[in-house]
């Protein structure tokens, strides 16, 4: 098995780390978690998503963090005439429908906002009213896409990132022994957060790292931080750990 021993950083928060490192440990691999960002739910945005989805015809969700936190209070709230529900991503999707029961409009082919803009059913926006579910500070491409095709468009911003506090002291022996092998990045921000929160002393390290990430532009980051072993798949969890498999067994 070309994971087998292979110890590998998976730097989800914790609440999304559970899957994605069982895969590993059915490969034998030794994933460590490394939470880089800590997810704070804003309760105030929260309290108030059902009343807005409530006057939408359109909710979109931009993550499976704004999925997790979002769903349990409009499912609690009985929507009588729920809007119809989009996400970005493939993996997304999925979560979104198992947790609702509903149909959910995700693009088969790509896992970003330009993919799920580029679906038909998403061209005549005029007055269609959207609410995105996302994190304070998200990307506004999707938003300023939809506004274009004359969609109004607001945001529930129900949750906010901030810094959490990894394990450098374990990252740091891994490294001494030459046991560090690979870390799963899954966002933008994850791979900032990587680099700054290492700092100068630790930056040889971590570009020397294999990385296995779900979207070019997440490798983009990463080679722009100095980062020279990049994997890109799709974005669910068995991807990842394909793409994982398929590196070691080309470089063992």
């Amino acid at each position: 098995m070309s994971l087998a021993g292979r110890h590998i950083l998976v730097t989800r928060p914790v609440a999304q780390a559970a899957a994605l490192m069982q895969l590993l440990e059915a490969e034998a691999a030794v994933p460590v978690a490394f939470p880089l960002i800590d997810i704070q739910p804003d309760e105030a945005a929260l309290a108030r998503l059902a009343t807005e989805a409530a006057s939408a015809d359109w909710l979109v969700f931009v993550s499976p963090t704004a999925i997790d936190l979002a769903w349990p209070r409009l499912a609690s709230a009985k929507l009588v005439l729920l809007p119809r529900l989009a996400t970005v991503g493939h993996a997304s999707g999925q979560r979104l429908a198992e947790r609702s029961g509903q149909t959910v409009l995700y693009p088969e082919g790509g896992d970003d906002s330009a993919a799920l803009a580029a679906l038909p059913a998403l061209q005549a926006m005029a007055g269609q009213r959207v609410l995105i579910v996302r994190g304070h500070g998200g990307r506004p491409e999707l938003g300023q896409t939809l506004a274009a095709r004359g969609a109004c468009v607001r945001f529930a911003e129900v949750y906010r990132r901030a810094d959490a506090a990894p394990d450098w002291a374990r990252f740091d022996a891994l490294a001494a022994r030459g046991a560090l092998d690979a870390a799963v990045i899954t966002s933008g921000p994850m791979a900032q957060a990587l680099y700054r929160l290492g700092g100068s002393a630790r930056m040889p390290t971590l570009q020397c790292l294999t990385y296995c990430v779900p979207h070019p532009r997440i490798a983009q980051a990463l080679h722009g931080l100095g980062a020279t072993q990049v994997v890109t798949t799709r974005a669910d969890d068995k991807a990842l750990v394909a793409g994982l498999k398929e590196w070691f067994l080309r470089h063992p």
